[in-house]
């Protein structure tokens, strides 16, 4: 979705926000309006419905108060007397108890359709016999006039039929008119309805029916001859007759809709006129947008001359045109004094690097040279002036073998040919391969020529060597002469201490040209292990005793952690041991009085882990790996050192001619563990 839309549609529906509310409450207003309407109907026919009630009322009291008590109203002169004071009785008859008619009188109509009255089988006389009480009912359209009829039971266990005409009783329920098309009606519980003059019914009557039978009173729908109505009914008290309300439903709800759809109109009305305003407004604001974007594709392509438009119908927004139109000046001002920087920096670079006596060489992941300083390029062979091309395939198999003799080196240091080809050189190479996200990775080399200095260590070891194989047989033969003297000494005297001193120090020499002599051999290669199988806990416990009584005496507390290691391993037993003397020796050396010292090992996957953890002062981070290196040594400036720096040396050059693997780690909260792993 583009900036514009997105505009224009949070504009707009900003502007909805009071209309919804405004929808919500003009549908509720309907529903509540449309509910007012059908109780309006319920309520006209319930009054109705009493009206009914009360007409009915009026007749049986009339009945009662028509004839004194004990007087013989069963005659003829007594029958014209009583129709006479009731014109709306159009016949009227007296029966025995079994129904059948004694004497009748009315008009020559109505008896016709009468003729000789046996109601004995009739419901409404069945009732009035049962109940002792007036049964009124039956209604019907006689002649175009609404009648019903009324037994009335009498003394004696005589009863009065009448037929009365409720002309009067429809004309005042005509009168209430809903409207031009509703009315109040009569019907009976089969959906008949009885109307005055014999006009069409309005609705079906089985509809009518199926309504009567529901528990609604009221109906929004009913379906009609000419149109759909709504309607309600009630039913009269002790009559199987209803009161019926219909109105056609179009004018019933004809203001509701008329208003609500003059609220729908004037909200649609709202909503386009604030459509095109923000439309308006968004093309007004989005146009300076599209400027600033043009602008900023410019800026990103380098093209800082050509400004943005600075009319706008905001001023906000022509304030920030203005604003971007001045920092495009200040970006190109900015830009041009950044690429003279950058030139005079690489200039800069050029010379340093090309002063460095370390070879450079840049190249990408096929061997193709992208960079090389003078020193790599003497070493690559390429001669003065000559420019590296791709296509220099002696080249690339140059820089492609550089980089396979790094990766199968053990180390950062390796020998190849020098620049002539004739004599050996030793380099210290540094490799970094370039991360991929750049535009082109490649592989990044520095090559140190360390020849002298190899050189040199070489000559020194050899000194060393030379100098302790010649001092070891006079050391012999002076340990010798001390032993001589030490016992012919009597322990109390003090000469005694002398020579304690003495031989301590010729055994602490002896074994700093021991160790000087067997990491000659272990370099040279003359130590062979002479495998056999060791039993891994016997092994441990022997090592573990022999140190037990140096760890008390210095008052460490020294632990034996076997764990579940497997029961055998091969190895030399008697270099291992070696190993161990050198890391427990540390351990004792940089312990203090309080500590712990940690002997155990434990199984790894295809191999067994021993490991000598102590809590003395730890070994730096940067220092983990250097440790074991010869004549390293650890230990702050005002200490004085106590050997050579090759037990370690000597303890990595066994585990190593044992094909195993030796580390450093630094504990958490002080101390060091030293861990070396052997294949099973």
């Amino acid at each position: 979705m583009t900036l514009f839309n997105r505009l224009l549609l949070t504009i707009f529906g900003m502007g909805l926000i009071p209309i919804i509310p405004t929808a919500f409450f003009l549908f509720y207003y309907q529903s509540v309006a449309k509910n007012n309407i059908q109780t309006l109907h319920e309520n006209i026919a319930q009054m109705a419905s009493v009206m009914i009630s009360h007409k009915t009322d009026e007749l049986n009291r009339r009945m009662y108060t028509m004839w004194e008590p004990g007087a013989d109203y069963i005659s003829q002169a007594a029958l014209k007397k009583t129709l006479d004071h009731n014109p709306e009785f159009l016949f009227m008859a007296f029966t025995g108890p079994d129904g059948r008619e004694i004497l009748s009188a009315g008009a020559p109509e109505i008896k016709r359709i009468f003729g000789y009255l046996d109601i004995s089988r009739n419901e409404l006389f069945k009732k009035a016999v049962k109940t002792g009480r007036p049964a009124l009912g039956e209604f019907e359209l006689l002649y175009n006039l609404p009648i019903c009829r009324l037994i009335y039971p009498l003394e004696s266990g005589y009863y009065a039929f009448t037929v009365v005409n409720l002309r009067d009783l429809f004309i005042k329920l005509a009168m209430r008119k809903m409207g031009s098309t509703g009315g109040v009606f009569v019907a009976d519980p089969d959906g008949r309805v009885f109307m005055l003059g014999g006009d069409p019914k309005p609705v079906d009557q089985n509809e009518l029916k199926n309504f009567f039978l529901s528990r609604s009173r009221s109906s929004r729908k009913l379906s009609g001859r000419v149109a759909d109505y709504i309607g309600s009914y009630s039913k009269v008290p002790g009559f199987e007759l209803y009161a019926l309300t219909l109105q056609a439903r179009r004018e019933a709800f004809r203001g509701i809709n008329l208003l609500t759809s003059l609220i729908m109109f004037f909200l649609l009305g709202i909503s386009t006129v604030f459509y095109f305003s923000a439309l308006i407004l968004s093309r007004r604001l989005i146009n300076p947008v599209g400027e600033l974007i043009e602008g900023a594709k410019r800026v990103s392509e380098r093209n800082f001359k050509v400004p943005v438009g600075e009319k706008a119908d905001i001023t906000e927004i022509a304030a920030l045109l203005k604003a971007f139109n001045a920092m495009m000046r200040e970006v190109d001002r900015y830009h041009g004094l950044q690429v003279e920087k950058m030139l005079e920096e690489k200039q800069k670079v050029e010379l340093l690097i090309g002063l460095i006596h370390d070879a450079i060489i840049l190249s990408d992941f096929r061997g193709e040279l992208m960079y090389a300083n003078a020193a790599a390029r003497s070493l690559l062979g390429l001669k003065d002036g000559e420019t590296p091309v791709p296509e220099n395939e002696r080249l690339r198999r140059r820089v492609c073998a550089l980089v396979n003799l790094k990766a199968k080196a053990k180390g950062e240091v390796m020998e190849m040919p020098g620049p002539d080809g004739r004599e050996k050189k030793v380099y210290r190479v540094s490799m970094q391969v370039l991360s991929s996200k750049t535009s082109r990775p490649g592989v990044f080399m520095v090559l140190r020529d360390i020849t002298l200095e190899a050189e040199i260590q070489r000559m020194k070891e050899e000194l060393f060597h030379s100098v302790a194989h010649d001092l070891r047989a006079p050391l012999l033969t002076m340990q010798g002469y001390i032993k001589l003297l030490e016992n012919s000494c009597a322990a109390t005297e003090k000469s005694a201490g002398y020579l304690a001193n003495i031989k301590s120090s010729s055994s602490r020499l002896f074994e700093m040209l021991e160790n000087i002599l067997d990491i000659a051999k272990l370099d040279a290669g003359n130590v062979k292990p002479r495998l056999a199988q060791i039993r891994t806990v016997e092994f441990l416990e022997g090592v573990f005793k022999n140190f037990k009584a140096l760890f008390a005496e210095k008052n460490v507390e020294f632990v034996f952690e076997p764990g579940p290691v497997p029961a055998v391993f091969r190895g030399d037993e008697r270099l291992l041991k070696r190993v161990f003397e050198n890391l427990l020796s540390n351990a004792y050396k940089f312990t203090p009085a309080g500590g712990t010292v940690r002997l155990g090992a434990k199984p790894e996957k295809g191999a067994v882990s021993f490991y000598v953890l102590d809590t003395g002062p730890g070994i730096p981070g940067g220092l983990l790996k250097t440790v074991f290196e010869k004549y390293r040594q650890l230990g702050g400036p005002e200490e004085e050192p106590q050997g050579f720096g090759l037990g370690l040396a000597i303890a990595k050059k066994i585990v190593e001619i044992h094909n195993g693997t030796i580390r450093a780690e630094a504990e958490q909260g002080g101390g060091s563990r030293f861990v070396f792993e052997l294949p099973l």
